[in-house]
């Protein structure tokens, strides 16, 4: 976990603060306290202002002593904070050198979900001191126990401006987080973007770069000639919207918890995939990755910066080609074109797969001619796709399961229903079901495939057992549609299933009784067993 404002609020040296506005921000994660002494704006705050870099996680530590009579210029400097993102102000000296807290300072903070707090009025022994250096403790303490960096991250992040959501806002709150030095580079090991510890640091990240490649061995770290106390470490990364990148990060406070590593490269590298090359092509594929992997507090994150409810996506649709094309380039083109049938809540690419989440609810003939589209549009660009209908998943973790079970049994599946343009999830664990049969040994396949015995005994048993698996397995209990398939009159049809159910003891097509009979037929497709053959 990270450290939160209502954590922080419990700390000895706030525990008579008083929450003036902002409560509902109370859980936001803070990185960091900062003092600012600001005036009515002029050029030179204006400055001030644009050189410093604000990473949303901060909180802020103020008098008003230039303002404390100017409520409109407090006013302006709330407003110009939570612009930029802070979490909050921390006032001190109310009643004695600020006169109030005046009622429009605690209406605007609300409004901008700023989280306004008063120490004691009227004490003139506080001091900043304290705060800073309680609450930096207590943060550093909580990075070391609880090394939870993506999720922070991710967190920091649906917290960022639109103006500051960058690479170089990931690496500075990278950097921040590390206290250390932190550089993009791309496969050729140019430097695309860099964060420096402490920011005033001015270094040629080219030529460092360059000495940490010739010296750095299998392992993610080493040393820097001429300097012991630095220690470099590498890992590549390659975000969904970008081509292969190296995430350098140089530490001068000793070797950095390995877990914490892994946590910082995952975050850095699902960071960058978010915000995509620029803004506007924000890939929304690290979602998708977070409800296969059912990681749910990374889920609620990305789910907060795409303005997603991950709870509205009950229905899943997944694209997969069976010849291992990578089906990511098209799915911008998926989603286009399957917005024209459905509302789309999130459609992206997984592995190489298309995952397409619609919201709301379709009726039965909406879905087929959406999925219908669907398989013209990759019949027309020549794909090789298979599409499996996921719909009514009651919980993400359903779609972990849906997916896996897909990704596993989608080709059997094609084996047993050879006809099927689309397949929907029961038809997947149908087959699921099947091969589980079949990995349990001869003896469980002979027990499902003798019922088919009687039908082999009789002298038109093959075209029996022909019949019976167009009519069950291809063509949905359709008469008329077997009739046409196997090229005989429906009373032919007719017959044989009659005679089948004589042989076997009930109503083919009736459920349950005709189950064990849709095992056998589907076994006899999975293992390629001639009719009557069980072994």
């Amino acid at each position: 976990m990270s450290l939160t404002v209502s954590q922080l609020l419990e700390l000895p040296c706030l525990r008579r603060a008083k929450v003036l506005a902002g409560h509902n921000s109370l859980e936001r994660i803070v990185t960091s306290v900062t003092v600012l002494e600001y005036s009515t704006p002029t050029d030179m705050q204006k400055k001030l202002y644009e050189s410093i870099d604000f990473w949303g996680s901060e909180l802020i530590l103020t008098g008003f002593c230039n303002i404390a009579d100017d409520v409109d210029a407090q006013c302006d400097n709330i407003r110009m904070f939570a612009m930029a993102g802070e979490v909050g102000m921390i006032l001190y000296y109310v009643g004695l050198i600020l006169p109030r807290v005046d009622p429009k300072l605690i209406q605007l903070a609300d409004e901008l979900n700023f989280v306004l707090i008063c120490m004691p009025e009227n004490e003139p022994n506080l001091r900043y001191g304290e705060v800073i250096q309680e609450t930096m403790d207590a943060i550093v303490r909580d990075e070391l126990n609880n090394p939870t960096f993506t999720i922070d991250l991710l967190e920091q992040m649906t917290k960022v401006p639109p103006n500051q959501q960058s690479v170089k806002t990931i690496l500075r709150i990278t950097s921040d987080r590390l206290r250390a030095s932190a550089v993009i580079t791309d496969s050729e090991y140019h430097v695309l973007s860099e964060a420096s510890w402490p920011r005033n640091q001015e270094i040629s990240w080219g030529d460092m770069i360059s000495q940490t490649v010739r010296h750095i061995n299998s392992d993610c770290s080493c040393e820097i000639a001429g300097n012991p106390n630095l220690l470099a470490y590498r890992a590549e990364i390659q975000p969904s919207s970008y081509s292969r990148m190296y995430l350098f990060v140089f530490s001068e406070r000793g070797k950095l918890d390995q877990v914490l590593w892994k946590q910082v490269v995952e975050g850095v590298r699902v960071s960058m995939g978010v915000w995509g090359k620029t803004h506007d092509q924000t890939d929304r594929s690290e979602l998708i990755r977070a409800i296969i992997l059912d990681e749910p507090i990374k889920m609620r994150r990305l789910g907060d910066l795409y303005h997603i409810s991950v709870a509205s996506l009950s229905d899943m649709w997944i694209l997969r080609s069976l010849k291992g094309e990578n089906l990511s380039p098209w799915a911008r083109a998926v989603s286009e074109l399957s917005s024209l049938y459905t509302k789309i809540g999130l459609c992206g690419h997984y592995e190489n797969d298309i995952l397409i989440f619609p919201v709301g609810s379709r009726t039965l003939h909406e879905m087929d001619e959406w999925t219908n589209a669907l398989v013209q549009f990759c019949r027309e660009n020549g794909l090789s796709v298979k599409i499996t209908r996921c719909p009514l998943l009651q919980y993400t973790a359903d779609a972990k399961y849906v997916y896996e079970t897909n990704r596993a049994y989608l080709e059997d599946s094609t084996k047993v229903f050879p006809m099927r343009t689309f397949f929907t999830v029961s038809e997947i664990e149908f087959v699921k079901e099947c091969r589980e049969i079949a990995a349990q040994g001869n003896d469980s396949v002979r027990r499902y495939m003798s019922l088919l015995d009687p039908i082999m005994s009789i002298k038109d048993g093959v075209e029996m057992i022909k019949t019976l698996t167009v009519f069950l397995l291809d063509k949905n209990s359709s008469i008329t549609e077997t009739a046409a398939h196997l090229f005989v009159h429906k009373n032919t049809v007719k017959y044989r299933l009659q005679k089948a159910g004589n042989l076997l003891g009930f109503h083919v097509g009736d459920i349950p009784q005709s189950k064990n009979l849709l095992y056998a037929l589907a076994l006899q497709r999975i293992m390629r067993l001639s009719p009557g053959k069980n072994e």
